[in-house]
């Protein structure tokens, strides 16, 4: 019998060994089978990620969105090339039918590829003498740091199509809090994003309960996502 395996948050860069000593099974729902343990993180291992995120910033806002949508591109082609294992990623610890599951990892490519159209849907406005002897300019800015917490239900979609592209695209970083019941998809598109060359704590995905995302709120991040029902 195989080894269970033991899932690692992803703070900074890398995936880290939990200090945790709190472990929710991962369960494969078409056998009832156990297919992983992910950690609860401790509030400090989500601190972390969030000080990783916020110190992040700053480059990364500052980073041409030609460049940002660059590796967001890069995103794109790996997740073509991995489609067949994120499909059976999804299917696996989720329990969609192979199609249904195919779909969660397709718009997830859907929403990265519309975000490759950053630099243009980012361009501000100007009007010269809106009133006498003033002209007036718009920009748009990145935010600063986002946190979104990623439903069970599509573990591909919601997060990496919905959240993360448009967040990271418009110059912002990013903590994900995986869902418990099917953690493995979001860990993997970090790995995904790491391959693409994106810098190290621009996105965090951590693995907790709903105890430990309040720290989400004390830090007054902007919120980005749906509840999602935790242990």
């Amino acid at each position: 019998m195989d080894a269970i395996k033991k899932l690692k948050p992803f703070i900074n860069g890398e995936f880290v060994e939990s200090k945790t000593s709190r472990y929710s099974d991962v369960f494969n729902p078409s056998t009832g089978e156990i297919i992983a343990k992910v950690p609860l993180c401790t509030p400090d291992e989500v601190e972390l990620a969030v000080k990783s995120a916020k110190e992040a910033y700053p480059a990364w806002s500052n980073t041409p969105v030609a460049k940002r949508v660059e590796i967001l591109y890069n995103v794109r082609n790996i997740i073509n090339e991995n489609m067949d294992e994120l499909t059976h990623l999804v299917a696996l610890e989720n329990g969609k039918v192979w199609e249904e599951a195919k779909g969660d990892v397709l718009k997830a490519r859907e929403g990265t590829e519309q975000v490759i159209a950053a630099p243009s849907l980012m361009m501000g406005e100007s009007l010269m003498n809106v009133s006498s002897g003033h002209d007036c300019v718009l920009y748009r800015e990145s935010l600063g740091v986002f946190a979104g917490i990623a439903p069970f239900n599509f573990p591909a979609m919601i997060p990496f199509g919905w959240m993360v592209p448009i967040c990271l695209a418009t110059g912002n970083t990013m903590i994900i809090k995986a869902a418990t019941f099917d953690p493995q998809s979001a860990l993997r598109f970090a790995q995904i994003y790491k391959d693409a060359g994106l810098p190290d704590g621009v996105l965090n995905v951590v693995t907790c309960s709903r105890n430990e995302a309040e720290i989400f709120n004390k830090c007054n991040l902007k919120n980005y996502g749906r509840a999602n029902a935790l242990p």
